[in-house]
């Protein structure tokens, strides 16, 4: 692994200067180039969208409260150790990836983009507030993602219904073996209101997807964040829930842990 810790110019220039909103603005303005490649083309924020946020109340008491909380701490001995122990615990150590660590504008949490023609996964600090728990959930997430875009052929994204639902579905489940006792939609990223009402219409969703787990048409319903649902009333992002509910409910039924299923097939699960 790789890592690039964008984010320590941000606390570093806080520390001689003590003010948060020059601080913000220094660190985008000295940073415009790689932050613009890794995360404001990717993640479509305009300039107007930027100068809202970095002034808004209470993005800055996040940064703050970010800040505060990785005092005395070393980013990359945390991140070394996080990986290594998801590592082991997978029993699947050969990635080989790049990790930037940015202050972003809390708009997502971790994904994978190009930079310079490598693949690369981007997190963004603010969205965990430094604390080491909510960066060993999404590591966790992410790392189950390394390991079936290693090991499954195809795209593990957007190749077919099926297998998006389980690949979310795996991931959300290792963040809570890796961070027990959360509810639900912690893992999932998502409003509680959005996993109780896929435990209300579980059925409604079996039926809907039985003929759909082989195509590609009803990811836009249930991965987008934006997507004008088919189903009335239907929230968005429920395809993480309903992934979750169904690797955990074929983990309990074989007496199985991740590392026994992160590399298997989507159709042997759902």
């Amino acid at each position: 692994m790789t890592y690039h810790f964008l984010c320590n110019k941000l606390v570093k220039e806080y520390e001689n200067s003590k003010s948060i909103d020059n601080t913000i603005k220094k660190y985008i303005e000295n940073n415009y180039e790689i932050l613009n490649e890794i995360y404001f083309k990717p993640k479509k924020i305009d300039n107007d969208k930027i100068e809202d946020i970095v002034t808004c109340n209470k993005y800055i008491e996040m940064i703050l409260n970010t800040i505060t909380n990785l005092k005395d701490i070393n980013l990359n001995n945390m991140f070394e150790k996080i990986v290594r122990e998801l590592g082991n615990l997978l029993e699947y150590k050969i990635i080989d990836r790049e990790i930037y660590v940015i202050i972003g504008l809390n708009t997502t949490t971790i994904y994978t983009t190009k930079y310079q023609d490598k693949d690369i996964t981007v997190i963004l600090l603010e969205s965990t507030l430094g604390i080491e728990e909510n960066i060993k959930m999404l590591l966790a997430h992410e790392y189950t993602h390394w390991v079936r875009e290693k090991e499954i052929k195809g795209d593990i994204f957007e190749s077919c219904v099926g297998e998006r639902l389980i690949t979310e579905g795996i991931a959300c489940s290792f963040s809570e073996e890796i961070v027990p006792e959360k509810p639900i939609d912690y893992y999932c990223i998502v409003p509680n209101e959005t996993v109780k009402w896929v435990e209300d219409n579980i059925y409604l969703l079996d039926n809907m997807l039985k003929n759909h787990l082989e195509k590609k048409d009803m990811i836009y319903d249930l991965f987008y964040m934006f997507a004008k649902t088919t189903i009335p009333n239907m929230p968005v992002r429920t395809g993480y829930v309903y992934g979750y509910l169904k690797v955990k409910e074929y983990m309990k039924n074989n007496n199985l842990k991740i590392k026994d299923i992160v590399k298997i097939d989507w159709r042997m699960i759902i």
